[in-house]
């Protein structure tokens, strides 16, 4: 028997051959900031600082790098004087001896001061150089320093919301399983629903009112000799970001069985297949909130919107490795009519 890992868009996960089964669901790094549980539309506008050493034509390029620099790290950021409703940012600077040490000061759409950081110092002459390498260099030290200010904010804001999954029990709608052989569509839907609600995600019965949807695909191939391969792709599609089911994460699990062994009654099978992919499910919606799994939610002051952010980082599971996967049993012959 053999086992392999597919890699798949998001968190991943390996079923192992007819023995025990590894540790499922690792690592799934992300983004440096937090998601939020439905953040509202916000954008950070960057207009060219005024009183950063910098001339007027210096202001608008190194506004506009610094703009590049934080989209790419999935601020939404716009070079532009400060709009109605937007989060905005304030860049200053003082000389010190031949070093510039830039401050970096985050406002709310009310126009408060949200935040405040020094950033690293850099030295005068390419705090001012026109080399297009240079102010790229500088912008992006100056964008890492901006997204945690922003991350440390949505935590906060995150954590005053009572309505944030930090706060409450996460909603999920369960839509099934299809493609198994045998009676598997029924069984790990069995299983997969009993183990779903625990002390932090809830099981919803409507499907408008999730935050989660899982789905499970099988997939079965033709025998090759006395073994077939089997992968379980479990899909969670985040419900309510108002992106009309952004895909949050996946879970895939692959086995090699003996061939036609999962024709029949899957049992114990089903049971074991959905307690693995169960944890990594808990573990996609955890990381999409920015906690671990089972991590209890805080409390904060917060006056605006959620600030913008980036996406979530994303921690893999850790414990002991589940037990040996049963042996699939034949199915029940039908009695009489």
């Amino acid at each position: 028997m053999k086992k392999r890992l597919i890699p798949t868009f998001v968190p991943l996960a390996a079923l192992a051959a007819c023995g025990d089964l590894p540790q499922p669901f690792a690592g799934n790094p992300g983004a440096d900031a937090l998601r939020l549980a439905a953040p509202p539309p916000a954008r950070l506008d960057v207009p060219p600082p005024g009183n950063a050493l910098l001339g007027d034509a210096e202001s608008v390029v190194w506004s506009k790098a610094l703009v590049k620099s934080l989209l790419d790290k999935e601020v939404p950021a716009v070079a532009q004087p400060v709009r109605p409703g937007d989060w905005s940012l304030q860049v200053a600077a003082t000389l010190s001896g031949a070093q510039v040490i830039p401050t970096y000061r985050i406002l709310g759409p009310n126009g408060r001061v949200r935040a405040t950081q020094a950033g690293a110092a850099v030295p005068a002459r390419d705090w001012s150089s026109a080399d297009p390498s240079i102010v790229a260099a500088t912008a992006s030290v100056a964008s890492a320093t901006i997204s945690t200010m922003l991350t440390g904010l949505q935590a906060q804001a995150a954590q005053a919301d009572p309505n944030s999954l930090l706060n409450r029990p996460t909603r999920i709608w369960f839509g099934g399983v299809t493609g198994a052989p045998g009676n598997g569509d029924a069984e790990l839907a069995i299983q997969m629903r009993s183990l779903l609600p625990d002390a932090h995600d809830t099981l919803q019965t409507d499907e408008t009112k999730a935050d989660y949807k899982v789905t499970g695909q099988v997939s079965v191939s033709k025998p090759q000799g006395d073994v077939q391969h089997i992968e379980i792709v479990w899909t969670v599609i985040r419900a309510q970001d108002g992106k009309g089911g952004h895909e949050a994460g996946k879970a895939t699990q692959l086995h090699d069985v003996p061939a036609h062994s999962l024709d029949g009654y899957w049992g114990d099978t089903a049971m074991a297949a959905a307690q693995e992919a169960s944890g990594g499910i808990h573990e996609v919606i955890a990381n999409n909130e920015g906690k671990p799994h089972g991590a209890a939610g805080g409390a904060a002051g917060g006056e605006d919107a959620s600030p913008p952010g980036a996406q979530p980082a994303t921690p893999g599971l850790s414990g002991p490795p589940p037990g040996p996967l049963p042996k699939p049993g034949p199915l029940p012959k039908p009695g009489p009519s």
